[in-house]
């Protein structure tokens, strides 16, 4: 991230003036709230053909700040509370994009395996609920520029990975060596660790 000065929108429950929209990738990007707005630069971005940056999240908020000199909610990014768990999942996820991209080529892995790591999530205790989540709403959105058409069976029983906080729907999609938590504990049977038995 550029040592320059940026600004971070802190309030992203207030509907900033003239709505959610930015210049991004020099076209105007919209959003029906902020998890949109992420999710659809991030599409943006990869339909491009461009590597998202790890700190794609904030420099989305510098662009929505430099259209809105100032609105109180933009504040230099250092005066701002500590981010939330949620934020801490999406800024990993976008990470691990910036792996995928970079370090596996945007390959996927086979059918057969992501239909074996999805039937593991579906029946995963530790699954959380997705629902009022900006990011995992922006994660969701991802799906279609990643992965293309490729679903599973169990897609219908996937949530959000209560450890990593990772979309699992797309997650069973992407090579092991660019998903990141490696500092994180998943319990014995997570498809994470290495040989996990089948959990039936």
């Amino acid at each position: 991230m550029s040592s320059e000065l940026r600004f971070c929108y802190a309030r992203k429950t207030d509907v900033p003036a003239g709505d959610w929209w930015v210049n991004w990738e020099g076209q105007v990007v919209r959003g029906g709230d902020w998890g949109d707005l992420v999710s659809n630069c991030q599409k943006v971005t990869v339909e491009l053909g461009k590597v998202p940056p790890p700190d794609l999240p904030m420099q989305i908020e510098n662009a929505l700040c430099s259209r809105l000199a100032g609105d109180p909610n933009c504040v230099p990014c250092s005066h701002t509370a500590s981010q939330s768990v949620n934020f801490g999942s999406i800024v990993r996820w976008v990470r691990a994009m910036y792996s995928f991209a970079v370090n596996g080529g945007f390959q996927l892995v086979n059918q057969e395996e992501a239909d074996r790591r999805a039937e593991i999530c579906a029946k995963c205790p530790m699954q959380v609920s997705t629902s009022g989540c900006w990011g995992c709403k922006g994660i969701a959105g991802m799906l279609p520029a990643i992965a293309g058409a490729r679903k599973t069976s169990h897609d219908p029983q996937l949530r959000a990975c209560g450890v990593c906080g990772c979309y699992s729907a797309i997650a069973v999609h992407l090579p092991l060596n660019v998903q990141g938590g490696e500092e994180l504990e998943f319990p014995e049977w997570c498809w994470k660790k290495p040989n996990p038995p089948q959990i039936g």
